[in-house]
């Protein structure tokens, strides 16, 4: 310390350099609204098209589900076969690493598969960037005057030129028509023609797919060959197709035509009841918010100036917006809070030293901002909060070594001796009680799952920012102090330091004369009181609400509903506009935008994409925050929807969560080996939840069966006509969604290439005939007939066994554990051999996470217990200062109580941070009681003393602690509002009480050994 002392020029130019490089450290950090991390989970996606449920779970899902069993990385998976789809959501373990090496393997093994699947299905696509955050969505709305082929030409163009934005890694484009080209075939004119579909086929494929003639070698020169074939769709109306009886050629235009046309559509997108095309901008990995959205504003300027006449471009979120609102409100929360500490500081400080602990704030944040790009932490609501409660406690060590240099200034020592004599006393407590704080918050940094990667940026921040605090309190601050005595020396004019000095001290003397008598005479008294007391706070925790993550305080309300299976997009678009515009008409609704047959953009969480239907009608609405609340909303159409549209048969509004995503609030898992035997017991089970009081909606996910025809063959007439199955499905594929020849160039355009046989089906089998083996041509209706059956429109799994989720939905101020308790007996009552039934939800993820903090905060415990130990080389001592958690808890229980803030995640992550915080007071307490012993006073005496001398660095500690956090626990961000609520309360119960119990525990402590020797 004297050599430090003795160079201060050096330490200037040290301190100097790591304040600036961490300054644009800080300022070159990119900027989210939530922390950015990458869930370890994939989705696998198989089409199958025309396939059945059972088809597709036999053939495909099965199949790949046999290779993920194999892999111990994989911790779940779960699947959905669907008609024509498989779906598969895969979830890595999270403690492996090298995630990227794992899904490549498993890619590689997805895929090679393919040569074993059926001929129809096509490749599985596996996707692992689910964890790509939203930047901005636009709408496109258009009206009928607009052009189609213009604007989509004009989608797909801004589509390519998006690879120059570096800060954009895609656009999901939602509500597109896709184009084809489709040659549909007249059966009746085939008919008239004598030709099969077969015949047309073969003559297109061979058409299109002519084998290369390669080179020739003429006159000593060798030259390439090329057959002219027709290119453009207009020649291929003209290909012969056959023969009629006559012997005239029949070209395709006899009996049908190839053109360019669009898909049937498969999704819709409107807003405000008008037709739009959605645009969704993805945030590259690493980027910064406020600059991706600049880069992003100048291509969309650029794209609509070029949109056609009747076509309007209209932003309807951007994450941007949120960031900017989010950063300057923790702005001024932080200036707030920097201003409090001050003003708290100069109470008990000189100007000096309040000058030199306004100094040390942003020296040592800029220089704990060294770590984080290092930790991969970027700006976010987190971390910025984080910012604000480590300048709460960041300035403890220097007010500490302040006030014991100003002790010892007044003892009349030289600047140089007091500054070396007072930082030195309390060096090992400074010491300590940093590593219990960096010991408090490090086990946060394993806290598992989407929890824990959410949290991260809130100890790397503390623990960054209070290791460089500690070294400006300890080099810093003495040096700065030196450095002013020597150019302003401190007049000793017995005047107590500080705007409040003269209070201060008297309450201190009050506190070590008097109030400390009844303490040091009667130590077990004073203990058990103070002990009761606390205890006694702990039984109001039944009357605290249980709340994992608050509401957030957003205007986002998504409206998810699902009709009957097998209900056409038409008909879905006629519902959901019926439904938009009931929810438009509330005088609180600024915008509604309908997403039917497809999902709502993934902008708000990590979730990952849904399955896909034309039964789907999805909303996004957006409030006005100023006249209703999300949460009222939300209940409001909970109640209300389905009353008011008998047709939805599933439901689910919702609004977004202010931690990660937790599931719905009852989920029942039931599995088992028959499908229809779950069927059974899910509805069962349905009707269980709907008769408790208090369950607003109840849904599952297999749905209602639905109606299909079932294809019986004529076994004889197949024989006696030389047909095979394969023939005859291939020829009831052309009635329906036709066969896929391949893909088609259209100037440069590759698109989609079908046949198909216009007409209702069912009277097409009498019309269309089939020639097989034989060479007669007979009716399908001969050979096939229909029957009606119901089926399963989803097949849903986990862990490759059939599993159906019910999942149940509670009113406003509903316990889901209440709930769960009422039914919990006959639920369980559904389980019988190869059935089993298991309880889960946010509730079980919620004691999930809270068995892994109170794992987290068990370790801090100990790890606690050792720092101490080692510093004072007693097993007794540690368990007094932690009398001053136990007390801290107590107060922040009756503080969640008064306020009737939730228990949850973030009260327990601030439960956790008052561990770390109120501890220093009682090292600082009983390292003094314990120095002033070795100078040979007795130990009541030595407590005295202590409390008069720690008097003031306590009460200022602690008043800085609550001064900074008040922004937290009253300001307007709802999730970290129990965080700052706990810190404040129990940081203020725990310093009130540990003034007395601490030292009386010491006393009774002294007693008992004491009373043990004689």
């Amino acid at each position: 310390m004297r050599w430090i002392i003795d160079r201060p020029k050096l330490t200037v130019l040290f301190f100097t350099m790591l304040t600036i490089v961490g300054a644009i450290s800080f300022t070159q950090l990119s900027q989210r609204e939530i922390p950015e991390f990458e869930p370890p989970i994939g989705q696998i996606i198989t089409a199958y098209p025309g396939a059945s449920s059972e088809e597709v779970e036999r053939q495909i899902t099965s199949q790949i589900e046999g290779i993920l069993s194999e892999y111990e990385e994989i911790t779940s998976y779960e699947s959905v076969s669907a008609p024509s789809l498989s779906l598969i959501t895969v979830e890595l373990d999270e403690s492996v690493g090298k995630e990227s090496t794992i899904w490549n393997d498993v890619s590689q093994k997805v895929n090679g598969l393919s040569s074993t699947l059926p001929d129809d299905a096509l490749n599985p696509e596996v996707e692992t960037d689910l964890g790509d955050q939203g930047l901005a969505t636009y709408q496109i709305t258009y009206n009928d005057d607009v052009d189609m082929d213009e604007l989509l030409q004009l989608i797909d163009l801004y589509e390519e030129k998006l690879s120059s934005l570096v800060d954009i890694t895609g656009v999901d484009v939602q509500g597109v028509v896709e184009k084809e080209i489709a040659v549909r075939l007249d059966a009746e004119a085939m008919e008239e023609n004598n030709l099969s579909y077969a015949q047309v086929l073969g003559v297109l494929q061979g058409e299109e797919t002519t084998s290369p003639i390669g080179e020739w070698e003429t006159e000593g020169a060798i030259v390439p060959v090329n057959m002219e074939t027709y290119q453009d769709v207009s020649s291929f109306n003209n290909l012969p197709v056959g023969v009629d009886e006559e012997g005239n050629i029949v070209r395709l235009q006899d009996v049908g035509v190839m053109e360019k046309s669009y898909k049937a559509r498969e999704e819709a997108v409107q807003f405000n009841g008008e037709r739009a095309l959605s645009l969704t901008f993805t945030l590259q990995s690493g980027s910064s918010v406020p600059a991706a959205q600049n880069e992003l504003d100048g291509y969309v300027d650029e794209l609509e100036s070029e949109l056609p006449a009747g076509a309007k471009m209209e932003l309807l979120y951007s994450q941007s917006d949120l960031v900017s609102e989010l950063f300057v409100d923790l702005a001024w929360s932080f200036g707030f809070a920097f201003l409090a500490v001050l003003i708290v500081c100069s109470l008990g400080l000189r100007i000096g030293s309040a000058i030199s602990v306004a100094i040390a704030v942003p020296v040592s944040l800029s220089i704990g901002s060294l770590a984080l790009p290092f930790a991969n932490v970027d700006l976010n609501q987190i971390s910025l909060i984080a910012y604000i409660l480590v300048l709460a406690i960041l300035v403890d060590d220097a007010i500490v070594v302040n006030d014991n240099i100003e002790r010892q200034l007044r003892l009349g020592k030289p600047a140089k001796e007091a500054a070396r004599k007072g930082t030195t006393e309390v060096l090992g407590s400074v010491i300590t009680s940093t590593i219990i704080v960096v010991f408090t918050f490090f086990p946060i940094l394993f806290l598992p799952s989407g929890a824990g990667e959410f949290i991260r940026p809130l100890p790397v921040v503390v623990i960054s920012a209070i290791v460089a605090s500690t070294a400006v309190g300890l080099i810093g601050v003495p040096v700065y102090r030196v450095w002013r005595e020597r150019r302003k020396p401190t007049k000793q004019d017995g005047r107590s330091a500080g705007l409040a000095g003269p209070l201060l001290e008297k309450g201190g003397n009050w506190y070590g004369r008097k109030l400390m008598k009844g303490v040091v005479n009667h130590p077990f008294i004073v203990a058990f009181t103070g002990l009761i007391v606390g205890t006694a706070a702990y039984a109001l925790i039944p009357w605290i609400p249980i709340e994992f993550f608050p509401d957030s305080d957003r205007e986002e309300v998504f409206v998810e509903t699902t009709l009957a299976d097998g209900t056409p997009l038409a008909q879905t678009e006629e519902e959901a506009e019926a439904i938009a515009s009931w929810l438009g008409q509330h005088d609180f609704v600024r915008s509604v935008s309908t997403y039917s047959g497809t999902s709502i953009p993934r902008l708000f969480n990590a979730n990952g994409g849904s399955e896909e239907s034309q039964n789907l009608a999805n909303f996004l609405v957006f409030i006005d925050k100023e006249e209703i609340e999300a949460r009222t909303a939300m209940d409001l159409w909970s109640e209300t929807l389905p009353e008011a549209f008998s047709v939805i048969e599933t439901y689910e509004v919702s609004i977004i969560e202010s931690g990660p995503p937790v599931g719905a609030p009852i989920a029942i898992d039931i599995s088992g080996p028959s499908i229809d035997v779950l069927m059974m017991k899910s509805a069962e089970a349905k009707e269980l939840l709907l008769n408790v009081d208090g369950v607003l909606n109840v849904d599952d996910t297999i749905g209602n069966p639905v109606q299909s025809y079932v294809v019986e063959l004529n076994r004889e007439a197949m024989e006696e006509n030389g047909l095979t199955s394969d023939e005859l499905s291939q020829s009831l594929a052309v009635l329906g969604e036709g066969i896929p020849l391949g893909t088609f160039d259209e100037d440069g355009d590759l698109l989609d290439w079908r046949l198909v046989i216009e007409g209702d089906e069912r009277e097409l089998l009498g019309t269309v005939t089939i020639a097989g083996e034989t060479g007669n041509r007979v009716p399908l209706a001969d050979v096939v007939s229909l029957s009606e059956e119901e089926i399963q429109p989803r097949i849903p799994r986990q862990q490759g066994e059939r599993t159906v989720t019910v999942r149940a939905f509670p009113a406003e101020n509903q316990s889901a554990d209440d709930i769960i308790a009422e039914v919990e007996d006959e639920l369980l009552a559904l389980e019988e051999s190869d059935y089993s039934v298991q309880i889960g939800g946010e509730t079980s993820e919620r004691t999930e996470v809270f068995v892994q903090i109170g794992q987290i905060f068990l370790i801090v415990v100990f790890l606690i217990l050792i720092a101490m130990v080692i510093q004072f080389y007693s097993l007794t001592i540690p368990f007094i200062v932690l009398s001053a958690v136990y007390l801290a808890f107590s107060g922040a229980m009756i503080g969640l109580f008064l306020t009737q803030t939730g228990l949850g995640f973030m009260s327990l992550m601030g439960g956790v941070s008052l561990a770390g915080i109120v501890v220093r007071n009682g090292i600082v307490l009983i390292e003094f009681i314990e120095q002033r012993r070795k100078e040979g006073l007795l130990p009541k005496e030595a407590v005295m003393l202590a409390a008069e001398q720690r008097f003031r660095p306590i009460v200022l500690t602690s008043l800085v602690t609550i001064a900074g956090l008040i922004p937290i626990a009253f300001g307007n961000s709802t999730l970290f509002q129990p965080l700052g609520i706990t810190i404040v309360s129990g940081a203020l119960f725990s310093a009130i009480l540990t003034l007395f119990v601490v030292p009386a525990l010491y006393l009774v402590r002294v007693r008992w050994k004491e009373g043990k020797l004689e």
